[in-house]
């Protein structure tokens, strides 16, 4: 594999990457909103160990993928990397799960995690992402 930065390059980001990327970031936004929230307004069995984990863990996913959604609006072979690796392995889950417990709604997250992840090793030359000699 052979993985190389896109500084060079003169290949824009396609707009289906932008959109991606575009709602991926919104999401992003509402999670590190709703950490952000959680953590300024305690309510009733706030404060406690176990709560704090998961207020501190809610917000850094939503910082995570708003890092993430920017490095794809930006074209970042990391950004590739990363993304590819995370819908992989949300579609495996999201899959496995769905077809243990009969649960549709699981079952469709992991084939939309998967078209998406298809979606972006197509998308991988602008990225500067290539395999082989």
């Amino acid at each position: 594999m052979n993985v190389q930065s896109r500084t060079g390059s003169s290949a824009e980001v396609s707009a289906g990457v932008k959109l991606l990327a575009g709602v991926m970031g919104l999401c992003a936004c509402a999670l590190a909103g709703f950490g952000f929230v959680a953590a300024i307004l305690p309510g009733s069995g706030q404060g406690t160990g176990p709560t704090l984990l998961v207020t501190a863990l809610v917000l850094g996913m939503g910082v995570g993928m708003l890092v993430l959604a920017a490095g794809l609006w930006l074209g970042a072979s990391w950004a590739w990397t990363c993304g590819c690796l995370l819908y992989v392995g949300n579609a495996f889950g999201g899959l496995s799960t769905g077809i243990r417990s009969a649960d549709l709604p699981v079952l469709a997250g992991g084939i939309v995690s998967g078209l998406i992840a298809a979606y972006l090793y197509r998308e991988r030359e602008q990225f500067g992402v290539e395999f082989g000699q």
